[in-house]
């Protein structure tokens, strides 16, 4: 209940302007009436009278104008290449900015290392490095690999060392996967910094990993389409409308069924054939576009046997052109044939 002098979000008037109503403006009872909503056959995209009308996805009945239609498209085209050559330079940004990394780790374990192994540097923990441990690992004082003895004491021999290419290259990999470790733990511990609020020790999101990973739709998605029910749509589905259209009791030219003569409105059902694109109501489709399973016993074999192919068959009451839905599984059909507009019937969605 709305306890203010204007509403601003329910459909009903205040007291307020209920009284406002009765003493100046008139006899409008409600805020949304019959002029807040669109006539029958309105483009979703300009909200005006559809011109040249398409029904752009041809399994969700959504009406358009074909200049907005294809206006729309090309708009989406041109931001799906947009995203695409972005998301590209930003994973190549990537692998520039990890291969720099890489290359300062392998400089800095280099340059620790000489400096290791002339003994007047300490080591990245900032202690001095013991010689022990140097022949621990089976270095001596000169550089030199120590030569492993045998259990039993004797003299020292040299174990034969092949080196091929699958060696090279598993050795280079666990390498790169150490320095990819070695990147990942220091780029955590710049994320856990204990001064965080510090600007210049504030944690950032890296905006090129972002572009990097995100998923960029790659066909046009249909504008009416709501969060529930994305569905895309295409140059070559769109399914050009015919109307039926006569003059009405003013003059102007109104949209109606071809078999009834009713106008379409928002609360009649309308129904689209195709490929032909014909729009008829819901109850002279269920009437007159019925298929039927068995021949007439009262028509003579000559019209049964004319008749014959088309048991089963659902007609457009127009044109008569076979609209009948493929409803057999999954076929090896060509590439042209699949992207074509498959016949069958569908709901123009009004407002």
């Amino acid at each position: 209940m709305a306890h203010s002098k204007r509403n601003t979000s329910l459909p009903h008037f205040t007291s307020y302007e209920r009284s406002l109503l009765r003493s100046a403006w008139g006899t409008k009872r409600s805020v949304i009436g019959r002029d807040s909503f669109l006539p029958f056959g309105a483009c979703r995209l300009c909200l005006r009278p559809a011109r040249a009308p398409v029904v752009a996805c041809a399994t969700a009945g959504d009406l358009f104008c074909r200049e907005c239609a294809i206006s729309d498209l090309l708009a989406q085209r041109q931001e799906i290449k947009r995203l695409e050559r972005r998301r590209e330079e930003a994973r190549k940004r990537l692998v520039e900015e990890e291969s720099r990394a890489l290359e300062e780790v392998k400089g800095r374990e280099v340059r620790e290392f000489e400096d290791l192994s002339m003994g007047f540097q300490s080591n990245r923990s900032g202690h001095k490095v013991d010689s022990d441990s140097f022949l621990e690992r089976g270095v001596e004082a000169g550089g030199k690999r120590k030569v492993e003895g045998e259990e039993d004491g004797g003299e020292g021999r040299r174990k034969v060392f092949k080196l091929d290419e699958e060696v090279v290259r598993r050795g280079a990999e666990r390498e790169r996967e150490r320095l990819r470790e070695e990147l990942r733990v220091q780029k955590d511990a710049k994320s856990a910094l204990p001064s965080f609020w510090v600007p210049s020790l504030t944690p950032s999101t890296d905006p090129d990993e972002i572009a990097a990973n995100k998923p960029v739709k790659l066909t046009p998605i249909c504008p009416a389409s709501t969060e529930t029910n994305k569905h895309g749509y295409s140059l070559k589905g769109l399914v050009d409308v015919h109307f039926t259209e006569e003059k009405g009791a003013g003059g102007e030219l109104a949209r109606v069924c071809p078999s009834c003569k009713k106008t379409f409105t928002n609360g009649l059902k309308a129904m689209l054939t195709k490929p032909c694109g014909h729009v008829i109501c819901q109850p002279c489709v269920n009437k007159f576009m019925t298929p039927h399973a068995a021949p007439d016993p009262h028509a003579s074999k000559e019209e049964q046997a004319q008749t014959a192919a088309l048991h089963g068959r659902i007609l457009c009451y127009v044109c008569e052109t076979d609209v009948t839905p493929d409803v057999k599984g999954p076929s090896k059909k060509k590439k042209k044939d699949k992207e074509g507009i498959a016949p069958g019937l569908v709901e123009i969605r009004g407002f």
